[in-house]
């Protein structure tokens, strides 16, 4: 069964990673572009007792700007779902990047926990990220989720650097997502080509 999540995991992210190009032409075909760099969260459904992959994805603006670091605050309710892990995008291996994730109880309000995430490359000479998904956060849904919900992963900060350590700017950030559905319901994982 660990194969099978592995197979399907790996298979996911090279989807999303080949979408990514395509995306970028269909925006500046004149749909609705943004004109600044952007990191978007990934809208994902799942039953109880089941895993699901939130994408963590990269678009840099313009087209080719160099970005060597990203860093994200990810703040959810942690009534029916569980952080487990990341797993990196195989995107990150070809410019030697790294990351570093730690997930903890919010201080202010225990009944939410907050993501840090921060992935950068490193080595010399440094090559810059690139465009499409570099992470995919992993969450347990959990026995006792009530069906229906739609539980909230909301971006609370975020920003990036180029490879001199100067800030990107404008920067803009698109939340995402964790359905839960009834056990008859199909799963699905939002399209990267209406979530860009």
């Amino acid at each position: 069964m660990m194969q099978n999540s592995s197979k399907l995991s790996f298979y996911l992210a090279v989807l999303l990673a080949l979408a990514a190009p395509s995306a970028s032409a269909q925006e500046q075909s004149g749909e609705e572009q943004v004109k600044a760099t952007r990191i978007a969260l990934g809208g994902v459904s799942g039953g109880a007792k089941s895993q699901v992959m939130v994408p963590v994805f990269l678009t840099p603006y313009p087209a080719g700007t160099a970005i060597g670091s990203v860093t994200v605050t990810i703040e959810y309710p942690n009534k029916g779902i569980t952080f487990l892990k990341a797993e990196k995008s195989f995107l990150l291996d070809g410019v030697n990047a790294d990351f570093q994730v730690q997930n903890d109880k919010d201080a202010k309000d225990p009944s939410k926990s907050v993501i840090q995430l921060e992935v950068s490359t490193k080595g010399e000479p440094r090559k810059p990220l690139r465009e499409g998904l570099i992470l995919t956060l992993i969450f347990r849904i959990e026995p006792d989720a009530p069906a229906g919900n739609t539980v909230n992963l909301s971006i609370l900060k975020a920003g990036a650097v180029n490879l001199e350590s100067k800030p990107i700017e404008p920067l803009v950030s698109k939340n995402g997502s964790i359905e839960i559905l009834a056990p008859e319901a199909v799963p699905y994982v939002s399209c990267f080509f209406f979530t860009h």
